[in-house]
């Protein structure tokens, strides 16, 4: 199914996620850790196939796990570069130490 419009939600550390397979098989987001207004649905349809579901489900966590692993690399070299500041930081009080405190 195709729709002719977008929807952005921003999520945080509230964010919830449910999955349910009973009826249709629906992936919960609840931005505020309760279904509420704001809380968005995704579900497959009922006229899948069990097996057709399923790679629709694993199309949908190849790109969030696509998206947490570019998330992390950015963490990851964000952090590397806060380290790298820290350290030369020590160095330059070092060196002012070892200059008997002159700026």
């Amino acid at each position: 199914m195709s729709t002719g419009y977008n929807h952005t939600y921003f999520i945080d550390g509230r964010t919830q996620y449910r999955s349910f397979t009973a009826v249709n098989a629906a992936l919960m987001v609840e931005p505020d850790g309760i279904y509420a207004p704001g809380s968005v649905s995704f579900q497959i349809g009922g006229d899948l196939t069990p097996a057709e579901k399923a790679e629709v489900a694993e199309r949908f966590a190849v790109a969030v796990t696509s998206w947490a692993t570019e998330l992390r690399a950015q963490a990851d070299g964000e952090r590397t570069t806060a380290d790298e500041l820290a350290a030369a930081k020590a160095e330059i009080e070092r060196l002012r130490a070892e200059q008997g405190g002159a700026a």
